[in-house]
Formats: structure tokens, C-alpha cells, sequence
């Protein structure tokens, strides 16, 4: 089990598990109620000490008013790192969480050892994206995952205190969203991306199609896509196993762990 804490960054007070041994990995947790700790976790902490922060307006804490946009939370990132002792982790970001990844290594390009981003949000796609904001959430499921339990994302099922926390959670995706699920910038600031990166992609994204991450790691000059077959958006949940692999994968390539030492 993890080592839970509360971090302190900039006065306010956010929940943090850590587990496993090994170099320090910093995870930013997707949408869809992800931000507890899972078996990709699990399977990460197998090689890496892995630090786990729930995000500002995520997982039951409240939407703090200086939350914009995802560069306030990117700085939030930077600084959580400091408040964590992390000096050059291995970044893993999933969904939203990849959107983060991606804009802190464009404003701390010295910060990530490593860069694994996982179906991330941020590139303005080809084609406009399902709106999941005006879909029940049984609907919008079908969006995100192949695996993940509709109770579990649904505001009508469960108890009250969990049914608030997700309304919250849904309240700061449109802070960050609202108007577009994409920054218009984010392309042409990708050269400040320096570290090593690789892109992992469900073969069955429903949200933002395979091509979509072809066109983000040429784009970021990474190799190809990770394509995990049988995976939907949120391939953490749907294959942890393929994700684990591919931050192992660029990790040794990127000389963080001993490829030899399995």
C-alpha cells in the first residue's frame, strides 16, 4: 500500500501517495476519477519510487480561485515538485495529466529526466473532439475507457460526499476545458521540450483517434506512438501493464534504470 501525505504548496494543502523504490516518478492522473491510487501504480512502483499528488479541484479538494488555466497548473506542478524533493523525475501524465506533462516541460524543460505522455489532451485536434460536457456520464464513459466502472463516474450513484467531489472535479475540468480542450499555443511551443519522450495511445480512443497522436509525437520528435491494442482513452485503467512497460522502456533507453537490473 502507499504512503499517504498531505504536501504543502504555496499554503494550500493537497493529498500525495507514495510507493514503490526506485528513481522518483511523478504521475498526473487523468480525468474520469483517477486520481487514487490504481494498479498502474502498482505496476510502476515495481522500478520507480512513484509519487502520485491529486491536482488542485481533483479527488475531493476544493477549486482554488487561481486556477485559470493549465499553465497556473503547471507552476502548481513545479512547485509541488519542491514540496515532493523532486529534482529530475520521470514525468508520466495521462489524458489532462499529459496535458500538464507536456506544459511543464515546456516552462521546467530541466525538470523531467523523462517524458512518458499517455492519450494527453493539449494539441488542437484535426477534427473537433466529442464535447463530454453535455453527455450523462455513462455516455461519456464510453469516451474514456473500455474497463472503468460507470458507478464509479456517474454523480447519480454512490454517496453524497462522493457525488460533491465529482461535481467539483467536473467544475475544474471546465475551468480548464470549458472553452476548448486544446491550447492553440502548445504546438509551437513544443521545441522547448528537451528531455527524452515517447507517446502511448489506446488503439481504440474514442476521443481523439491514433492519428491524432502520430501528428503530437512527430510534431514533438519522439518516436510513433505506442499503439496499445484493445486500449481506449484512459489506457492506464484499460491496460496498466502496456503503460508500466513503456515509462521501464524510455527510462532505461534514457539511462534512469539499469537495463540489466529487472
Amino acid at each position: 500500500m502507499p504512503d499517504l501525505r498531505t504536501i504543502t504548496v504555496n499554503g494550500e494543502d493537497s493529498p500525495s501517495a507514495t510507493g514503490g523504490e526506485g528513481p522518483d516518478l511523478l504521475w498526473l492522473h487523468g480525468e474520469g476519477n483517477t486520481s487514487g491510487w490504481r494498479e498502474v501504480h502498482d505496476r510502476l512502483a515495481e522500478r520507480f519510487t512513484v509519487h502520485a499528488p491529486t491536482l488542485p479541484g481533483f479527488g475531493g479538494t476544493p477549486l482554488p480561485e487561481w486556477l485559470d488555466d493549465m499553465d497556473d497548473l503547471a507552476l502548481w506542478t513545479a512547485d509541488a515538485c519542491v514540496a515532493l524533493g523532486l529534482e529530475h523525475p520521470v514525468v508520466v501524465g495521462e489524458s489532462l495529466g499529459g496535458w500538464l506533462a507536456l506544459t511543464s516541460a515546456i516552462w521546467r524543460p530541466a525538470l523531467p529526466v523523462a517524458l512518458v505522455l499517455v492519450g494527453p489532451l493539449g494539441l488542437r485536434p484535426a477534427e473537433p473532439a466529442p464535447d463530454l460536457f453535455i453527455k450523462a456520464a455513462p455516455e461519456a464513459l464510453g469516451y474514456l475507457s473500455e474497463r472503468i466502472d460507470a458507478a464509479a463516474v456517474d454523480p447519480m450513484t454512490g454517496d453524497i460526499d462522493a457525488a460533491t467531489a465529482l461535481w467539483v472535479e467536473q467544475a475544474t475540468q471546465a475551468r480548464l476545458m470549458w472553452e476548448r480542450p486544446y491550447d492553440r499555443r502548445l504546438e509551437r511551443r513544443l521545441h522547448h521540450v528537451s528531455c527524452p519522450r515517447c507517446v502511448v495511445w489506446g488503439a481504440v480512443d474514442r476521443l481523439l483517434p491514433v492519428e491524432h497522436g502520430a501528428r503530437l509525437a512527430a510534431a514533438l520528435g519522439a518516436a510513433p506512438p505506442t499503439v496499445v491494442a484493445g486500449a481506449g482513452h484512459l489506457v492506464s485503467i484499460d491496460d496498466p501493464v502496456a503503460v508500466a512497460d513503456a515509462t521501464t522502456a524510455l527510462a532505461t533507453t534514457a539511462g534512469v534504470l539499469d537495463g540489466g537490473n529487472r
